[in-house]
């Protein structure tokens, strides 16, 4: 069972291919096999940071990086020739920074290898933004290594050589990225029965493994945590796991929802989890403390289309990715952030995707 790289809905195909947006956190499907959007589930850091921190406002972030300069969304253009369908991803990966300037992602390979190093020429590369937009991990044309590039002209620092196994192709694996980069999670698709690992995006090195058994939801707000969910024979949440930073087993926790729910979201202190649930046409974010059960707070959230992304981005701050699509216009992300205390909902952002995008993957957080 898998995720992250999250089933996406395309642009242009959502409604001729799929009708409607899926939602994030789905088992990674072969890219061969459908066109997707490439989002993934974010409540990430460093395991050095004491709490989430998201975007700081509309001026810049903690560090001092101009908030303008960071990433909204990865997109790719599709192409096709005549009696063509679908369409192929063509050009280089676009990134459309929050300040409204487009850089091409050059060295990004725009459609992956298989297992025996064939070109799927109608599949979408894996693609991977970190919540904060300061990140972004793809696999590299040159050696076909996946690497993680820090915007703003940053090294592109290569992940162990050996991440894909013999046989193993890039339409194999899923990534997720922790909120501030730090971590890389390389989810492989579910038939594989390999674990997940765990690398350190800077110096390129495997620091852990989860298991391959279960579907993995993301890091925890500060990266020194994994969630994951594993389904009972209705396709119902049955348990919430987290994993500590040597693969072991933190908290089990059984939901026992009879209503569909996801995504979902960590804290920081790997111990508060927050749950999108839908029920009779109603969504609403449910806050559980994983250490007691108990269920800490509600809140009703309005929103138009389908919820893709939830991240812990504050103390008591949840944010949330929704997109919409309709018909065979553009898809459009609308950001709400929620207060867990006063539970006051507002809108940050609402933005359209590039209306030629096959496959896109938004920052998350």
């Amino acid at each position: 069972m898998r995720p992250r790289t999250m089933a996406i809905v395309l642009a242009v195909l959502a409604v001729a291919t799929f009708g409607s947006a899926a939602g994030t956190h789905a088992n990674p499907v072969r890219h061969a096999d459908a066109v997707r959007h490439t989002g993934t589930p974010r409540s990430a850091g460093t395991a050095s940071h004491v709490n989430t921190v998201g975007h700081n406002g509309p001026a810049g972030h903690p560090d001092g990086r101009r908030h303008a300069d960071t990433i909204k969304y990865a997109s790719a253009r599709g192409c096709s020739r005549p009696g063509q369908w679908p369409p192929s991803p063509c050009g280089k990966w676009r990134l459309v920074m929050h300040g409204g300037e487009r850089r091409e992602l050059a060295d990004a390979r725009i459609a992956p290898l298989d297992g025996k190093g064939k070109r799927l020429k109608q599949s979408v590369a894996p693609i991977e933004v970190s919540g904060d937009g300061r990140h972004v991990a793809y696999f590299r044309k040159s050696d076909n290594r996946l690497v993680v590039r820090e915007v703003g002209g940053g090294k592109a620092h290569a992940m162990a050589a050996d991440l894909l196994p013999a046989g193993f192709g890039m339409d194999d694996v899923t990534l997720m990225l922790s909120q501030d980069g730090t971590r890389l999670a390389v989810v492989y698709y579910e038939e594989r029965k390999e674990p997940t690992r765990v690398y350190d995006t800077t110096s390129g090195n495997l620091l852990w493994t989860a298991p391959w058994d279960v579907e993995l939801l993301g890091f925890s707000g500060d990266g020194g945590e994994l969630m994951a969910q594993r389904r009972n024979d209705d396709h119902f949440i049955a348990d919430l796991y987290v994993f500590g930073p040597r693969g072991e087993l933190l908290h089990r926790k059984p939901l026992g929802e009879d209503y569909d729910v996801g995504p979902y979201a960590l804290a920081a202190d790997g111990t508060t989890a927050a749950v999108v649930t839908h029920q009779h046409g109603h969504v609403t974010i449910v806050v559980y403390d994983l250490t007691s059960g108990r269920i800490t707070t509600r809140v009703p959230v309005r929103v138009k289309g389908v919820l893709h992304t939830v991240a812990w981005t504050g103390l008591a701050q949840v944010t949330i990715h929704a997109h919409h699509k309709k018909d065979t216009a553009p898809t459009q992300v609308r950001v709400l952030q929620v207060d867990t205390v006063t539970k006051k909902v507002t809108t940050r952002e609402s933005y359209t995707i590039l209306s030629d995008s096959i496959s896109f993957e938004s920052c998350g957080g």
